[in-house]
């Protein structure tokens, strides 16, 4: 009886040699070649999975992501105030992001190469940060009408907790070791300043 293969589980198994690789060779000195013999399999089976290495970062940042904003957007309708909300949604971001430093790694590798190569940035992607500033938006708009979050200008706050994040993923692409808990400690000290001193006890 032919073995039944997983097809998910494969793509998966290929992203993570992937990341492995790339945070190792560099995105521009590691081809398909060395991915195939890393995965152990022929490169035009590899070619089933994945036509070219920006077609992996691409599936990787939707595979990464989409489970994420699922989480978050549930996260965000619940009732009760929305400020602890913002702070679980930052804190699982920075976390997931330390827990996947080779795909960091390779993604900063990745964007800087398309810089050079004067390529727009990776659609991808940019749809990922839009639906997050969205999010944002909407949870610090409904602090402010509960009177949770004092009055503030909504797009440019998010904005700046965007950049607290990316700047948190700029540096783990470039060291490793960057330690998340800083981050968060730094992020938290911001959104306690969005908050009302007189907001209304839950």
């Amino acid at each position: 009886m032919p073995k039944i293969i997983d097809h998910t589980q494969r793509k998966i198994a290929i992203l993570r040699q992937a990341f492995s690789l790339f945070a190792q060779r560099g995105y521009q000195n590691t081809s398909l070649s060395h991915l195939a013999v890393a995965c152990g399999i022929s490169r035009p089976s590899l070619y089933l999975y994945f036509r070219d290495k920006e077609e992996i970062f691409t599936y990787a940042v939707k595979y990464y992501t989409d489970e994420m904003f699922s989480d978050y957007r549930e996260l965000a309708s619940r009732s009760g105030p929305v400020l602890p909300q913002i702070r679980r949604i930052i804190a699982d971001i920075i976390f997931k992001s330390w827990h996947s430093r080779d795909f960091i790694t390779s993604l900063g590798d990745y964007l800087l190469q398309k810089r050079q190569e004067e390529r727009n940035f990776p659609e991808a992607i940019r749809r990922r940060t839009v639906k997050l500033d969205h999010l944002l938006c909407r949870m610090l708009r409904e602090g402010i009408k509960t009177g949770e979050i004092r009055k503030i200008p909504i797009e440019a706050t998010s904005m700046q907790i965007l950049d607290l994040i990316q700047a948190y993923l700029f540096k783990l692409a470039i060291i490793s070791a960057a330690d998340p808990r800083q981050t968060i400690s730094v992020i938290e000290v911001f959104l306690e300043g969005l908050a009302r001193l007189d907001a209304p006890e839950d």
